[in-house]
């Protein structure tokens, strides 16, 4: 529960800085403008939030037995371990 507090809380924040985030202009149209639209911050505050909560997976005490093994068999797999050896 912790996990999933936490990560909205990041989410929510990074999506407001983002929001925050301005540039000023000058020219026709002289005045400060949001850089990302409210829908681009939101999605950038989801991504956030989703990155924390794998992180946190991963490196919580319950998943790192499954994490250990999920990468031990994507390095077998990339070395091709899992594949029949010819016997000479």
């Amino acid at each position: 529960m912790l996990l999933y507090s936490v990560s909205a809380i990041v989410g929510i924040l990074l999506g407001l800085a983002v929001a925050q985030a301005t540039v000023t202009s000058t020219g026709s149209s002289i005045g400060t403008h949001s850089i990302f639209p409210i829908w681009q911050s939101s999605l950038i505050g989801l991504a956030c939030a989703v990155v924390v909560v794998v992180a946190c997976a991963l490196l919580d005490e319950e998943f790192i037995p499954v994490t250990r093994q999920w990468l031990r068999a994507a390095r077998k797999r990339r070395s091709g371990g899992g594949r029949k050896r010819q016997v000479s």
